[in-house]
């Protein structure tokens, strides 16, 4: 069965919220928080490989109150998740980007 681009959206604004409420409420180290950052890099990563027409990396401006370099996941055209138009399938950090993507999958994926 074909895992749809929306439910792939959904899915990574679903996780990133819980890892941020992890994050607050115990902390980067705690396992579950963890976890869930690992869960949304994985899933922003199957966004990008399996709908490279419908996605892009671009470097995020819209950072400041983040201590590292950041890309932002973007979507080709506007999606309505939850009743809000997203652009975005949130940020990814370049370290993490790194550690998933090949060089030559992030150039492509910075070129598009």
């Amino acid at each position: 069965m074909s895992v749809k681009l929306d439910e792939v959206i959904l899915r990574i604004i679903t996780v990133n919220h819980a890892w941020k409420l992890s994050r607050d409420e115990f902390g980067n180290d705690f396992g579950a928080t963890k976890s869930l950052r690992h869960t949304k890099s994985s899933l922003q990563a199957t966004l990008l490989r399996e709908f490279p027409g419908d996605t892009y990396l671009i470097s995020a401006t819209d950072n400041e109150d983040q201590d590292e370099e950041m890309y932002s996941v973007r979507l080709r055209k506007v999606f309505v998740i939850n009743g809000l138009e997203r652009r975005d399938a949130e940020h990814l950090p370049v370290r993490i980007a790194e550690e998933i993507f090949t060089k030559q999958e992030i150039n492509n994926f910075l070129q598009q």
